[in-house]
């Protein structure tokens, strides 16, 4: 694994983490670790969407 594909994965997952858990905190008024719950979990499968669909484009 490349350094591209590396930074593509990690800003996909850390893009999805900031925002639910900015809907969650923020708009939703949930616990902070709810929320913080919520962003890890939400990060991790955004980071496994974009890993799984660069290796299906074959870049």
């Amino acid at each position: 694994m490349n350094t591209g594909l590396f930074k593509h994965i990690a800003f996909h997952a850390v893009c999805a983490a900031v925002f639910i858990f900015v809907l969650n905190f923020y708009i939703l008024k949930t616990e902070l670790q709810s929320a913080v719950f919520w962003a890890i979990g939400f990060g991790a499968m955004a980071g496994g969407l974009a890993y799984q669909q660069s290796k299906r484009s074959g870049s």
